[in-house]
């Protein structure tokens, strides 16, 4: 699916605003970064990491870049191809001392929690795994090269205009597409709870 373009944002807000930007305008990028960071907020762009791979003894892994929360965690034993999905620990961080404290020490990860950066798997790898983390992202504060599908672009627009009609102090504007775009947030984060991984950025 393609990716949202900037001149189509610049398009949209110029004809919603009625401005004359450029294709090319760096006018509306503080716009576009403040929606891009709503948008990450509430979980809207989701990305995947194969990149780390777990061998005998390791105890944890790193979060890809722009983690912001985990969607699953699967191991693959490279021996038999069988997947092994983590579960995360209820208790958090606390919850995973207290087990390591009563001598927790499964022959493989079945559990893991979030602490400083890094997953911490209960139990340690016995064998090596290929890694697969699928995980809600924040997008980078790049209004040039925009991570979420087209399937987003009503909401990009919305929001664009938005916040680029509070910068110009236009009320009127304001009005309009205040509610518009906190009804598309709304609407596009219940759709998130239903489908939790089914888009990828």
């Amino acid at each position: 699916m393609a990716v949202i373009v900037k001149a189509d944002i610049i398009t949209d807000v110029n004809e919603n605003l009625q401005l004359g930007l450029a294709d090319d305008s760096t006018e509306l990028d503080r716009a576009i970064i403040k929606t891009l960071q709503d948008m990450s907020n509430i979980g809207l762009l989701v990305s995947e990491d194969s990149s780390q791979t777990l061998s005998d003894g390791d105890k944890t892994l790193a979060f890809p870049t722009g983690f912001r929360s985990t969607i699953n965690i699967t191991l693959t034993d490279l021996s038999d191809n069988a997947n092994y999905p983590l579960k995360k620990l209820p208790g958090g961080h606390k919850e995973y001392r207290e087990q390591i404290a009563f001598g927790g020490g499964l022959v493989n990860p079945n559990w893991f929690s979030e602490h400083n950066g890094l997953f911490y798997l209960f139990g340690q790898a016995s064998k090596s795994y290929t890694v697969l983390i699928e995980f809600r992202k924040n997008h980078p504060k790049d209004a040039d090269n925009i991570e979420f599908t087209t399937e987003f672009e009503n909401l990009m627009f919305a929001g664009v205009t938005f916040w680029k009609a509070a910068a110009l102090s236009r009320t009127s504007a304001i009005n309009i597409w205040g509610p518009l775009y906190r009804g598309l947030l709304k609407q596009a984060k219940l759709n998130r709870k239903q489908q939790p991984s089914m888009l990828f950025g």
